[in-house]
């Protein structure tokens, strides 16, 4: 098995007071060994709720409906969506095999206890070191991610560091445990640009250091093309179109792939040329849809057709798929 995790038929719901959310609906996705898997779209197209569902920490009103997780991990090969909430693969998986960091790591730590205390607390459920070599693997761990004088920082807490000190310091404890696969859940969302850069460059070098595969969540799509090997676009808890990430920049099919690549500004734009934007919004995930979710915002879909049937998918090439009933006429439009 190649593949880290095989994602097949995801299904995830919510029970709500207003009524059944269909957050994430029958998405497949491979994450290969030492690759970085991206997965991009809107706010509230189900990317962080799919990520969630793999390390099974979604909250109590919400439940895997269907689909595998099946994970390749030292132990064997077995399925993450079927096992019960106190099994004990899941405390082997979560923070040792796999870890997270967040989009905002004021809220991931917590305000009254230290960073070194918090990335304490993660050596010790993690890491097999003895208890007197704590502190000085946490401040190894700080030196890694490139955070001066560690030695005096380990004490600080957490409002003491800006947001690119503190986005370091929650890399710094996801690697406690040398985790085999990292996911990213836009982490770099409130930094300004060159810090941006600055931790997309230090989670690639980890990752070449330690052989971990990414699984990259983000609605950047100038990040997914600088930092992943296969990209997936999500839409209204589905995917739309997946693809090796040269495959898609070079030739995106479905409607709302060439959306997204339309509103990123180009260098070529004159001044004062006003970016292109999808109009609408995503829809509302309380209700099942029976057509393409994307049919009331694209200009080029059929009525009778695309809002009333849900479009299957199609394999363009070997590692290019699309969902949309209009992508032979798109294909041809390039």
């Amino acid at each position: 098995m190649d593949n880290l995790i095989e994602i097949n038929n995801l299904s995830v719901r919510f029970r709500t007071d207003e009524g059944l959310v269909y957050a994430v609906n029958g998405i497949s996705y491979d994450i290969p060994i030492g690759q970085t898997m991206g997965i991009v779209g809107e706010s509230g197209c189900g990317k962080s709720v799919s990520a969630n569902a793999i390390m099974r920490i979604l909250p109590p009103n919400g439940w895997i409906e269907t689909g595998t997780i099946i994970y390749n991990c030292k132990e064997g090969i077995f399925d993450i969506a079927s096992l019960e909430p106190d099994d004990k693969r899941l405390t082997l998986i979560r923070g040792r095999d796999i870890t997270m960091i967040f989009q905002e790591p004021m809220t991931s730590f917590c305000p009254v206890y230290t960073i070194g205390n918090q990335i304490i607390e993660a050596i010790k459920l993690h890491a097999n070191i003895p208890k007197s070599e704590y502190r000085n693997y946490a401040v190894d761990l700080l030196k890694r991610v490139r955070i001066a004088s560690p030695e005096s920082r380990i004490d600080e807490y957490p409002y003491q560091m800006s947001g690119g000190m503190r986005q370091r310091a929650m890399i710094a404890m996801a690697l406690a445990s040398s985790p085999r696969m990292l996911i990213a859940d836009e982490p770099t969302t409130s930094l300004d640009v060159t810090v941006q850069a600055q931790i997309l460059n230090l989670i690639l070098e980890l990752q070449a250091e330690m052989g971990m595969s990414i699984l990259m969540i983000n609605h950047n799509f100038g990040i997914i093309a600088e930092t992943c090997d296969n990209v997936a676009v999500m839409y209204w808890g589905r995917i739309v179109e997946a693809a090796s990430t040269k495959e898609l920049l070079e030739n995106p099919v479905h409607p709302y792939t060439r959306g997204l690549f339309k509103s990123i500004p180009q260098i070529t734009d004159k001044r004062g040329t006003k970016l292109d934007y999808i109009q609408g919004t995503v829809p509302q995930a309380y209700n099942m849809l029976e057509g393409c979710p994307f049919y009331p915002r694209c200009s080029y879909g059929e009525e009778g057709l695309c809002n009333t049937t849900l479009p299957t998918e199609t394999m363009i090439s070997p590692s290019h798929r699309v969902s949309c009933h209009m992508w032979d006429t798109l294909l041809k439009s390039r």
